[in-house]
C-alpha cells in the first residue's frame, strides 16, 4: 500500500523550522558524501514559456530515495488561475522499490526553497544584520521571508516587485505573519542599496541585480533563476563577490545566472568557492570578515524535496494523516 497526502496534509505536517532542519541536513549529508543526485533533466515547453523536470535523489543515511516531478510556468497565475509552480514526489523503498508515499509537492518545492535561502543566509550573512531586500514578492517571496524569520532577526525588510498589487498584498499579509517592519519601495536598486541581506525570487529572463547596488558586507541570496533562460544577476555581481557559493556545481552553470557569464568568459568555474553542504559540514568556511560579500546560488536539489518529503512522511504515519491506496 503507498500512502497519499494531499496538499492540505502536506501543510499541516510541514512548518519552516521543519522544513529548515530537513534542508540543513540534506546538505550536510551531500557534504559528507552521503547521497546520489544526478543533475536534474529539462523538457522545454517554449510556446507555452513552460518546463517539465525530473528531479530524483536518494540519501542514504536516512534510507529515503525518491523522485520529485515538477512543471513551472511562470504565465499559469494570470493565465489559467493556477500556481506557477505545481509539483508531486513520489517516496520509493529502496529496499524493495514499492513506493511509501504519493503527496502533493508543490508546498514542499515552496518551504524547501525559502529554507535553502535561510540556510544560506545561515552561513553566510553577517549575524547582526538588520536591513532585507526581498525582489519578487510571489510564493517564493514568501517563503523566503518565512525562511529568513528563523535565521536572522531584522529590523527591515524593503520589498520591490513589478506588480504593485503585489507589493500591497505582500505588506499586508507578511507584515502581520513575521512582526517585521515591512517597507514597499518603488525600485529594485531601493531594495538592495544598504541592504545587509538582499533575495532575489523573480522569473525575470533578464539581469536587475547589478554589482554597484551592493553594499560591502552583503549577502545575496539568488533564488529565482532555475534555467538556462532566465537570469537575475548582472555579471558585474559575480565579479564583486568575495565569495560564491552554489547548492550544486553540476547545475549552477546550467542556469543563466552563471551559463552566460561563463559563455561570456567573465567567471570560470574555480570562482565558485564552494558547495553550500562543504560548508555546513565545516570543510570550507563561510563568512569570514564583516566586509565580506558573499553570494548563495541556488538551483534547488531533489535531495532537497526528498528530505523534507521524507520528514513528512514520518509525521504522517505517527499521526495517522493521508490514505493508503
Amino acid at each position: 500500500m503507498t500512502l497519499y497526502l494531499t496538499q492540505e496534509e502536506v501543510r499541516s505536517l510541514l512548518d519552516m523550522k521543519g522544513a529548515i532542519d530537513a534542508v540543513e541536513s540534506s546538505f550536510r549529508e551531500m557534504g559528507l558524501g552521503n547521497i546520489e543526485m544526478p543533475p536534474r533533466v529539462y523538457l522545454h515547453f517554449e510556446k507555452y514559456n513552460g518546463v517539465m523536470i525530473a528531479m530524483p535523489a536518494y540519501i542514504k543515511t536516512l534510507d529515503a530515495a525518491g523522485l520529485k516531478v515538477v512543471t513551472v510556468h511562470p504565465e499559469n497565475p494570470t493565465k489559467h488561475k493556477l500556481p506557477a509552480v505545481i509539483a508531486r514526489i513520489i517516496l520509493n523503498d529502496p529496499s524493495k522499490g514499492e513506493p511509501l508515499a504519493i503527496m502533493d509537492g508543490t508546498y514542499i518545492t515552496a518551504m524547501r526553497t525559502g529554507a535553502a535561502g535561510a540556510v544560506g543566509i545561515k552561513y553566510l550573512a553577517k549575524r547582526d544584520a538588520k536591513t532585507a531586500g526581498i525582489i519578487g514578492l510571489g510564493v517564493q517571496g514568501r517563503s523566503q521571508l518565512l525562511g529568513l524569520k528563523e535565521v536572522r532577526d531584522v529590523e527591515l525588510v524593503k520589498v520591490y516587485d513589478i506588480n504593485p498589487a503585489a507589493k500591497k498584498a505582500f505588506v499586508d499579509s507578511m507584515s502581520r505573519e513575521v512582526g517585521f517592519d515591512i517597507r514597499p519601495v518603488d525600485s529594485v536598486q531601493e531594495a538592495a542599496e544598504g541592504s545587509d541581506i538582499i533575495i532575489t525570487c523573480t522569473p525575470s529572463t533578464k539581469p536587475f541585480l547589478t554589482g554597484e547596488m551592493i553594499m560591502e558586507g552583503a549577502h545575496i541570496s539568488a533564488i529565482g533563476a532555475d534555467t538556462s533562460a532566465k537570469r537575475e544577476l548582472d555579471t558585474s555581481v559575480l565579479k564583486k563577490a568575495d565569495k560564491i557559493v552554489v547548492d550544486f556545481r553540476d547545475q549552477a552553470f546550467v542556469v543563466g545566472d552563471f551559463a552566460e557569464p561563463l559563455r561570456e568568459g567573465a567567471i570560470r568555474r574555480e570562482d565558485v568557492y564552494a558547495e553550500l553542504g562543504e560548508i555546513v559540514i565545516g570543510k570550507k568556511t563561510g563568512r569570514t570578515s564583516e566586509d565580506e560579500i558573499t553570494l548563495f546560488k541556488a538551483t534547488g536539489l531533489a535531495i532537497q524535496d526528498v528530505g523534507t518529503a521524507f520528514r513528512v512522511y514520518k509525521l504522517a504515519k505517527e499521526r495517522g494523516i493521508g490514505r493508503e491506496i
